[in-house]
């Protein structure tokens, strides 16, 4: 247990010497991402608060972000003010909706991992085993959705957004390494509303039943970053859904 706590303990101090975000006008607004290749997804969608959680970390702790620890939840260890989501919240809900494609389809690829004899020569090794260890081959199905736009509804601060977009974002979605989800160009637009909780009367991201005054479908889902963290699934209204927020939500 000590040597978590002086990992975390690592890291809250990077981020304590961080400077500072100063937040500006909050607004609603549209982000539209023209990509020029397929995102590949391991979910139906995007959270663009987890997206946005990433693009802070990683520009909070500079090089370090790339020795954080995998399975470890730091959240409950940083600085709590002064490197904040610049998203409006109402409680511990964000005002971001999940990604939306266009057009939206899903399919399935296979991606091929085997070893490359070209990098042989920085190797020690005489002999290479492709079936087993750390140089076997796979092969594996990989979901992917052939868009050309992935949309955002958000409620934030969209110049502090946009910065961070253009200085770190290059893809979306898994495997950007390999080529996909490749960002061409983002589009920033004011709306006339917030639209990042409902739109039409449908969910745009993962909403609570609590924060619902009606709701036609709920499913247990994760609804606040770290995604992967089980202990941040609830019983939610899921995007698409039709639901009506509670007055207090509402207008919060």
């Amino acid at each position: 247990m000590s040597g978590i706590l002086e990992e975390a303990n690592y890291f809250r101090m990077i981020m304590e010497a961080a400077p500072p975000i100063r937040w500006g006008r909050m607004r609603p607004f549209k982000i539209t991402f023209k990509v020029g290749s397929p995102v590949c997804i391991t979910t139906p969608w995007i959270n663009f608060d987890g997206l946005l959680a990433h693009l802070i970390l990683l520009d909070s702790l500079g090089p370090d972000f790339y020795i954080t620890p995998k399975k470890l939840n730091l959240t409950p260890y940083l600085p709590k003010n002064r490197r904040m989501l610049p998203l409006k919240r109402t409680g511990q809900l964000y005002h971001a909706s999940v990604s939306m494609f266009t057009p939206s389809s899903l399919r399935v690829t296979q991606i091929y991992k085997r070893f490359e004899e070209r990098w042989a020569h920085n190797l020690d090794k005489k002999k290479i085993y492709q079936g087993t260890g750390t140089f076997r081959s796979f092969m594996m199905k990989q979901p992917y959705v052939p868009c050309k736009e992935v949309t955002y509804y958000v409620h934030g601060d969209m110049e502090i957004i946009r910065e961070l977009i253009e200085k770190y974002l290059v893809g979306l979605g898994n495997d950007v390494r390999i080529g996909f989800g490749i960002i061409r160009d983002a589009v920033f637009e004011e709306t006339p509303a917030d639209w990042s909780l409902v739109a039409n009367g449908v969910a745009m991201r993962p909403i609570p039943v609590e924060f619902c005054e009606e709701y036609e479908d709920a499913a247990y889902l994760a609804w606040k970053a770290p995604y992967w963290a089980p202990q941040n699934v609830a019983l939610c209204v899921p995007p698409g859904a039709r639901c009506t927020l509670r007055d207090d939500v509402a207008w919060k």
